[in-house]
C-alpha cells in the first residue's frame, strides 16, 4: 500500500510539474486588425509556439477597441507579455514604464540585428531605450477600382497627379456611375494633413516635438483649409460618401471599396494585400495627390507599428524570442506577407520579392513603397510625447467639418490652437 500510495504521490507531482512547465511557457499576445490579419497572426504564431513548446494565448480586437482593453490591463497590472504598439502610444507607455527596453535582447542575441540596418531602429527609441521594434516600413496610398475607373471612362491616376485633379476624378466618375469614393482618412485626418504640409517642405512635428512647424505659414493654413473644404463640398454635392456611414466602419469587410461600392480610399500600404482579398480582385495604387501650389511631393513613410513587450511579462526573454520570430523568420513572412508593413530584414524582403509563392497583392505593395522611397529621403520617427491629444482634436475638428457642424477655416484655426496649447513647449 505505501509503494502504491508513492507511486501516486509522485504521478501526481509529476502532473503538477508538468502542468506548471506548461504555464511557465504561456504566452499571452495582443494586436489590432482586420479578420485576414487574426487569421495570419494566430497560423504563424500557432506553428511557433507548436516548434518550441509554448503555450500561444491570443487577444486581438478591432483599432477603434484596441488601447480601450490596453488600458484598463495597464491599471491593473495585467498588460498582455507580446503587444502591438502603435506610433502615437509607444511613447506614453514607454515612459510609464508599462513596456521594457529591448536592447538588452538585441545584445544577448535573441533578438537579431543581423539581416537589419541598426539605424531603422530610430523609430522605435523612447528616451534612449528601444521601446518597441518596427514591424516594418509604410506609407500613404490612394487605392482604386479598376473597373469603376473602366466603366465611368476615366484615366488611371498617375503618381505625379495634383489634388485638383483628384478632386475633379472623384467628380468625373460620380457622374458617370454615380459611385462615390471614401472621405480621405476619415477615420486618421492627420495622414491626409501630413501629406498637404509636406507638399509645402515641411514636417508635420517639429524636430523636438514642441510644435507645429508649418503652423504660422498662412499659404500652408489655406491651403490646408481649401482641401478640407473640397472635400466638405464634394460630402455636400454627394460624390464623397456620408461620414455617418464611413465613420461607423469597423472592419475591413464593411469598407465600401471591398465591395465594390466605391471608386476610391486614401489607405496606409500594409493593408493593400487585405482589401485586395476581401474584394477578391486587385486594387490599383498611386501615391497620394501633390497639393497644386505646394513645392514636392506629400509622400512619407512611417515605421507602420511596433512589437513590444510589457514590464508585466514573466518570461521576457520567451517573448522576445517570439517577437524575433515575428520579424526575422521568413516562414512567418510567408504568411503574413506585408500586412504590417515592409519587413526591415533584408532576408525577409528578398525572400517575398523572389518567392514563386508570393501573389500579386504582395508584389504590388513591396513596388509600391520601393517607388516611393526613390521620393523619400527618411522613415519619421515615432510622434512626440504628448502629440495623442493634438491628433485626437484633429480628427474630431476634420469630421465635424464633414458633418457641416465646423467650417474648414474654423477646423485648421482650433487644431493649430490646441496643438500649440497641448506640446510641451
Amino acid at each position: 500500500m505505501k509503494k502504491i500510495i508513492s507511486l501516486v504521490l509522485c504521478a501526481a507531482m509529476l502532473i503538477c510539474m508538468v502542468a506548471v512547465s506548461s504555464a511557465e511557457t504561456a504566452l499571452r499576445v495582443a494586436w489590432w486588425g482586420g479578420q485576414e490579419r487574426h487569421n495570419q497572426t494566430i497560423e504563424a504564431l500557432d506553428a511557433y509556439g507548436a516548434a518550441n513548446n509554448i503555450k500561444m494565448e491570443y487577444e486581438y480586437t478591432s483599432w477603434t477597441s484596441y488601447f480601450e482593453n490596453l488600458a484598463t490591463q495597464a491599471v491593473g497590472h495585467n498588460l498582455p507579455d507580446m503587444l502591438q504598439m502603435s506610433t502615437t502610444d509607444i511613447i506614453n507607455y514607454s515612459t510609464n514604464g508599462q513596456i521594457v527596453d529591448l536592447k538588452p535582447y538585441v545584445d544577448s542575441g535573441i533578438i537579431d540585428l543581423s539581416n537589419i540596418e541598426e539605424g531603422s531602429l530610430s523609430g522605435g527609441m523612447v528616451n534612449g531605450q528601444l521601446a518597441g521594434f518596427t514591424t516594418g516600413t509604410n506609407t500613404v496610398t490612394v487605392i482604386y477600382n479598376k473597373k469603376i475607373f473602366d466603366q465611368a471612362g476615366v484615366a488611371y491616376p498617375s503618381n505625379e497627379w495634383t489634388w485638383s485633379e483628384y478632386i475633379d476624378t472623384v467628380k468625373k466618375i460620380y457622374e458617370a456611375t454615380g459611385i462615390q469614393s471614401d472621405i480621405p482618412f476619415l477615420s486618421e485626418a492627420r495622414w491626409v494633413v501630413e501629406s498637404w504640409v509636406r507638399c509645402y517642405g515641411y514636417n508635420f512635428f517639429s524636430e523636438d516635438g514642441q510644435s507645429l512647424p508649418w503652423a504660422e505659414d498662412e499659404k500652408v493654413l489655406a491651403g490646408v483649409a481649401k482641401a478640407i473644404q473640397d472635400i466638405a463640398d464634394g460630402v455636400k454635392a454627394g460624390y464623397f460618401i456620408d461620414p455617418e456611414i464611413q465613420i461607423a466602419w469597423s472592419t475591413t469587410e464593411e469598407n465600401y471599396i471591398v465591395q465594390g461600392k466605391s471608386a476610391m480610399a486614401f489607405l496606409l500600404s500594409n493593408y493593400y494585400g487585405v482589401y485586395c482579398t476581401a474584394l477578391g480582385d486587385e486594387l490599383g495604387m498611386a501615391m497620394l495627390p501633390k497639393m497644386d501650389d505646394g513645392e514636392k511631393s506629400g509622400m512619407y513613410l512611417n515605421s507602420n507599428m511596433y512589437w513590444c513587450i510589457s514590464s508585466n511579462c514573466a518570461q521576457p526573454e520567451v517573448a522576445a524570442a517570439a517577437l524575433n520570430y515575428m520579424i526575422n523568420s521568413t516562414d512567418a513572412a510567408a504568411v503574413i506577407k506585408t500586412d504590417r508593413g515592409i519587413s526591415l530584414s533584408s532576408e525577409v524582403r528578398n525572400f517575398l520579392a523572389t518567392s514563386k509563392d508570393t501573389d500579386a497583392y504582395t508584389a504590388n505593395v513591396l513596388n509600391y513603397v520601393s517607388d516611393v522611397s526613390g521620393v523619400v529621403a527618411a522613415v519619421n520617427p515615432a510622434d512626440p510625447a504628448h502629440s495623442a491629444e493634438p491628433i485626437s482634436v484633429l480628427k474630431n475638428d476634420y469630421t465635424a467639418v464633414m458633418y457641416g457642424e465646423m467650417t474648414a477655416e474654423d477646423c485648421v484655426a482650433d487644431f493649430v490652437e490646441q496643438a500649440t496649447a497641448l506640446l510641451p513647449n
